[in-house]
């Protein structure tokens, strides 16, 4: 599926005027968010354990246009009240939406079994940003929920935050979406950490997706000798390097005038400097 199509998949949920969360098209009428979401849009709890009936406003951000659509919800699956509960499927809703625009098309729906260190895009409005940003980094692997880990491995760029909830998780080596972004780690303010509902436990949740989802087979790959420790920890240290002498660069940049040569300089070198660190980050990522 092109990336451009997928695109057209993306809503975003409003309370009043305010975006407060994201969604997507799997089908031609039915989209998929968060539960707290959908709270939020209603002003309800996101515990709340019988289906919401109200009505919930949306649009389409990156289709030409500023029309607002009706949406409501037909399956239902609240937060856990427990901060530390284990239970996979929560914090999902389905929402039916009864007039689309015709531009709108619904995104490509992947069930894979090994997506780990693939590399994600995702579409989210973090707060004050109402008009949208992009997130990349790398999926880690599962935890106790059954939930994927997201990992921003970025020096500069949006991480994912709060206001991406709901979205979907394009996968681009898969060349489709492999979950949906659920949490975003706040408890630890230098981690761009978040996680991600995979499609198995999306599939679950609604049962009607198994008519949807594709299930892919991995490509098999040559087998690639794996970086030893040391290999991997001098890796480490080179990636460390470069953040500090990225981030003393941008420091002397605030000295001088954009138009200088002392600038554009500078400027030069940290561009040579992200070259330089995305080779580690590939290195890193690919072992």
């Amino acid at each position: 599926m092109d990336f451009n199509a997928h695109k057209m998949s993306i809503i975003r949920l409003f309370n009043q005027d305010q975006v407060v969360g994201i969604g997507f098209l799997v089908s031609e009428h039915y989209a998929l968010t968060c539960a707290h979401v959908v709270a939020e849009a209603l002003s309800i709890y996101s515990t709340t354990q019988s289906r919401p009936k109200g009505e919930i406003s949306v649009d389409f951000p990156l289709l030409n246009g500023t029309n607002k659509f009706s949406a409501r919800v037909i399956c239902w699956h609240p937060e856990s009240p427990l901060e530390d509960s284990e239970e996979a499927i929560e914090d999902i809703a389905v929402l039916k939406l009864d007039q689309l625009p015709a531009s709108a098309h619904q995104t490509r729906l992947i069930l894979s079994e090994n997506i780990a260190n693939n590399r994600f895009k995702v579409f989210g409005c973090p707060r004050k940003v109402p008009f949208g940003v992009w997130a990349t980094g790398v999926l880690s692997e599962q935890n106790a929920k059954q939930w994927f880990q997201l990992e921003d491995t970025k020096v500069t760029g949006y991480g994912i935050e709060p206001g991406f909830s709901g979205s979907p998780v394009w996968d681009e080596k898969l060349q489709g979406v492999v979950g949906m972004v659920v949490a975003a780690d706040r408890k630890r303010e230098t981690t761009k950490v978040a996680f991600m509902i995979p499609t198995k436990i999306l599939v679950k949740a609604w049962v009607d997706l198994e008519s949807i989802v594709i299930r892919t087979q991995e490509i098999e790959k040559p087998v690639k000798p794996r970086l030893s420790p040391f290999r991997i920890s001098c890796l480490e240290q080179e990636k460390k390097d470069l953040e500090e002498k990225i981030r003393n660069i941008f420091n002397q940049m605030g000295f001088h005038d954009p138009a200088s040569n002392e600038y554009k300089n500078l400027k030069k070198i940290t561009e040579e400097y992200f070259s330089d660190l995305e080779k580690i980050e590939n290195k890193l990522s690919s072992f």
